[in-house]
């Protein structure tokens, strides 16, 4: 490329974000890379370029300067994607990591010319280059290269067999996935805890569908975004992408995905009027509740109770809405009753759930070996495992809300703009908010058959001693 009008088509034809065929990316330098974007330097290197004066001026020290011998025609590679790309290369830490991943590939000089008749003919010339690394100089004319994986269409072969357990799929397309993790399987296996591949992470190479050929910065397999506890069941968010990885990340820190989790709980957890909010207050406070005129009108209580955090024990807020849904008398139970109830998360401190629950509301989950307090009525549902599921998730579409996402979705010719799927009791639903302006995607699982199998259990013991009690005293 020697003009600037050859720099705009190589560009065009070849370096946008957008989901053309994978042929029109030229190779990067290792399998399954393509170059998702150039940057070429001037003639005159930086000489009179702002970014570059305010950088110097503003970002780096005059030792930095000095030592890294920075010129405005010979720079380093970290400093020149600073000052070509802000917003991908903020920082010149970020600018250096870059680098040390391979990621950047250093052209000396203009590139070769190419015909603008077809992209069949064309050679890349970045695909012997070496990978750049952050002491590489930068000079007037040199063109830079952004690589991210493209392969797509399968996931690397594994040297190991399936784990031994169900994974579910709710929801998946080519660049996040939404699974239904089984009660007493880790996320992750960490070292000493004897998991081995019996984890969710091993298990999703095995159960979810590779992005199609030619899709941006595909992860090499796929990742959990969160987690949940061992015992816990339920909706688990997983990335396929890593912009996707990166907006699911976001979301969490910026507390946009809304999560509900169901539980029963060992007793009648007080409902003080002091603690009471509407549901109009409940989505004030940012969780995922059907509002005044959108059906019965719910009365939720909060729980606003700062935790110890796990890692510092360092006191952190700490916030949960819930509300009873039902009551059901029990021999065993505290109080005579356990209470199913419904849970919605505004922070996510360490077992937040578990101990709100316990300690707030003195009401522990059954079969909660940390927190149930070890009494008789406790130990005597433990055996039946953990009684807490996430079954309803809802957030920001990971993809359809950037701009090339947007243009994809509106592709998609979405009936009425939204989405829509249900079997067995199990949905997902996809749809455009005009509030938020943002693409939605809500997912829903029922509770598992555990749930109901107790109360029923537990309430038919109970009619079973009350008529046997009413008998015996009639006779």
């Amino acid at each position: 490329i020697s003009s600037s009008s050859d720099l705009a088509y190589f560009e065009m034809r070849g370096c946008d974000f957008d989901e053309h065929e994978e042929s029109q990316y030229f190779l990067g330098n290792a399998k399954d890379f393509r170059v998702s974007k150039i940057y070429a330097v001037p003639h005159d290197g930086f000489l009179r370029n702002p970014v570059y004066e305010q950088l110097i001026s503003s970002t780096l020290s005059l030792h930095d300067i000095q030592r890294l011998g920075l010129k405005y025609d010979n720079i380093t590679l970290p400093v020149a994607l600073m000052v070509l790309d802000q917003e991908k290369y903020p920082t010149l830490s970020r600018a250096r990591k870059a680098c040390r991943k391979g990621s950047i590939l250093l052209h000396k000089g203009p590139l070769p010319q190419q015909s603008q008749e077809s992209t069949e003919t064309w050679t890349s010339p970045f695909s012997t280059l070496p990978k750049a690394g952050i002491d590489s100089r930068v000079q007037p004319n040199d063109v830079i290269a952004r690589q991210v994986r493209m392969g797509g269409g399968f996931y690397p072969s594994l040297n190991y067999l399936p784990p031994p357990f169900d994974l579910p799929v709710v929801y998946e397309d080519d660049y996040f996935a939404i699974v239904h993790k089984p009660p007493g399987i880790v996320v992750y296996s960490h070292r000493n805890q004897g998991a081995g591949t019996k984890n969710v992470r091993s298990a999703l190479p095995f159960v979810l569908q590779p992005p199609k050929r030619g899709t941006v910065e595909m992860l090499r397999r796929p990742q959990p975004v969160h987690r949940l506890d061992r015992p816990t069941s339920g909706l688990l968010l997983v990335a396929k992408t890593k912009p996707a990885h990166v907006d699911l990340t976001r979301q969490f820190v910026e507390r946009a995905i809304k999560k509900t989790y169901c539980a029963i709980v060992n007793g009648i957890p007080d409902e003080p009027m002091e603690t009471r909010i509407s549901a109009e207050q409940a989505f004030q406070f940012g969780v995922d509740v059907a509002r005044n005129g959108e059906g019965e009108e719910q009365i939720w209580q909060l729980i606003d109770y700062p935790l110890a955090d796990s890692g510092s024990g360092s006191q952190k807020s700490a916030m949960t809405i819930w509300r009873a849904l039902k009551y059901v008398p029990s021999l065993v139970a505290t109080q005579g009753k356990l209470t199913l109830v419904e849970l919605k998360p505004k922070t996510g401190r360490y077992h937040q759930l578990r101990r709100h629950l316990s300690w707030v509301l003195n009401t522990p989950i059954v079969g909660d070996k940390i927190y149930d307090g070890g009494h008789l009525s406790a130990m005597t549902f433990r055996a039946r495992g953990l009684f807490l599921c996430s079954n309803k998730v809802a957030l920001e579409h990971p993809f359809y809300n950037s701009d090339i996402g947007r243009q994809a979705w509106k592709e998609l010719n979405v009936d009425v703009g939204r989405k829509y799927h249900e079997a067995d009791g199990i949905s997902h639903r996809i749809w455009y908010d005009e509030i938020s302006e943002k693409v939605m995607i809500e997912a829903v699982i029922p509770l598992p058959s555990k749930f109901d199998a107790l109360l029923q259990h537990e309430e038919a013991r109970s009619i079973q001693f009350l008529s046997m009690s009413t008998t015996e005293s009639g006779s």
